[in-house]
């Protein structure tokens, strides 16, 4: 039989996983942002994938801390997934405070994490539509013809020439 107290310790392991790559995955949007403020474009997609890389671990790492959960909740008799503030009444002692500061944490990491998300994700809208309003002059139908009413040869935009 495992004991309380490893079980706790095994799920407090979790959850400081869970927030190291949430900081991870955090500094890696940082990174992103940063490229696109620096006009890095062939960067941008390393580091798009290196945050797909980022959150598949958390995903991973999620699961690691769902089982340890669903351990100290079989072993308090609880619903097999029982939220951390939950845990942390029935927990008593030292527990109760270490849960309810991870939960805060995760907490204040994750709306900081979808704040950035945002930020970035309209950075990037917006940049995209200058791009996109700057190259205007190359499709067939922005482009001016001074009087004359001739073709041109090709669309360069449009992704045939």
């Amino acid at each position: 039989m495992v004991d309380t107290e490893d079980l706790f310790v095994q799920l407090v392991e979790a959850l400081d996983r869970d927030l190291e790559l949430l900081e991870l995955l955090r500094y890696r949007l940082l990174v992103l942002a940063a490229l696109a403020g620096a006009d890095q474009g062939p960067s941008i997609p390393l580091a798009v994938r290196e945050i797909e890389m980022a959150y598949e671990d958390l995903r991973l790492a999620d699961l690691v801390r769902a089982t340890a959960t669903v351990r100290v909740a079989d072993e308090l008799e609880l619903d097999p997934m029982p939220r951390l503030d939950q845990l942390a009444a029935l927990s008593g002692g030292g527990w109760s405070e270490v849960l309810l500061d991870r939960r805060r944490s995760i907490i204040e990491t994750v709306i900081g994490i979808e704040n950035l998300a945002t930020t970035v994700r309209t950075a990037m809208g917006r940049r995209a539509a200058l791009a996109k309003e700057a190259l205007a002059f190359l499709r067939v139908d922005a482009g001016a013809t001074y009087g004359r009413s001739v073709l041109r040869g090709g669309v360069l935009v449009e992704g045939t020439i």
